[in-house]
């Protein structure tokens, strides 16, 4: 049994790609994907959860993964989430330690780590990815430094703007998810479906159908894509694909160990 664990959830890979960095300075650091079921051992030294910010909170996937972890307040000694985003954290510390209290558990640090944005429903991919992954791996390398000491920082509290801009948000992800869909450059491989976190997306007559129920917005079917088939409505054709250069997609679909 490896005496700490790290939960992630990633749709692109940035939040694998931390993870991985994390457990890698720590040692004996078991690394888990946040989907389907998992039974944690009974304790761990260190227990981290890294997870990238949708709409200025948590994704709601991952919360929903975290509601059904059977933890208890002896799961862990110590415990800490790192944020990774396009800009900024927003509520999703607060959300993340809301949802541990119910566990008896409570964050002991939580940091946030700039990475290449990936919603392109909005935005392109940014040219300078070198330069903000760089940034990202030596900010990474600090963050795991202090992860092992066991070093504690403040919880941020909720922001009602954040609040509110998240209800908006997964609204606006509810209407643009019906806008995705698969071009005639598909081949049929069934990657989107295997990557879907929620089951969004279903194989028929070798075709990916979305399904329009709980899509996630992770961009994982858009970006992983190896004929670039999957958009967005129009908007997404021209704006660039991007996934992490240490995180492969079989990673996404399952779990790893370190």
């Amino acid at each position: 049994m490896a005496k700490n664990i790290i939960f992630y959830f990633s749709g692109t890979g940035n939040s694998l790609a931390a993870a991985k960095k994390i457990a890698k300075q720590l040692g004996d650091c078991e690394i888990v994907c946040m989907r389907g079921e998992f039974t944690p051992a009974a304790h761990y030294e260190r227990m981290g959860f890294v997870l990238p910010c949708y709409a200025a909170g948590a994704p709601k996937a991952a919360l929903h993964f975290l509601k059904g972890l059977p933890l208890t307040g002896q799961s862990a000694d110590y415990v800490f989430s790192v944020i990774t985003c396009n800009d900024g954290g927003g509520d999703a510390p607060f959300m993340l330690n809301k949802a541990l209290k119910q566990k008896k558990l409570r964050l002991n640090y939580a940091q946030t780590v700039r990475m290449v944005g990936n919603y392109v429903i909005l935005y392109a991919i940014p040219d300078n990815t070198d330069e903000l992954l760089r940034r990202a791996d030596a900010q990474l390398g600090n963050i795991a430094a202090e992860i092992y000491q066991k070093e504690k920082t403040e919880i941020p509290r909720r922001n009602m703007a954040y609040t509110v801009f998240y209800g908006i948000g997964n609204q606006f992800f509810r209407v643009k998810e019906r806008q995705m869909h698969a071009s005639s450059a598909c081949t049929g491989c069934g990657l989107c479906a295997g990557l879907c976190p929620v089951g969004n997306i279903a194989m028929r007559d070798g075709k990916p159908q979305f399904l329009h129920k709980n899509c996630a917005q992770c961009m994982a079917c858009l970006h992983w894509c190896p004929c670039a088939a999957i958009d967005c409505g129009k908007q997404t054709a021209q704006r660039g694909r991007y996934h992490h250069p240490d995180a492969e997609a079989v990673e996404l679909i399952g779990s790893t160990r370190e």
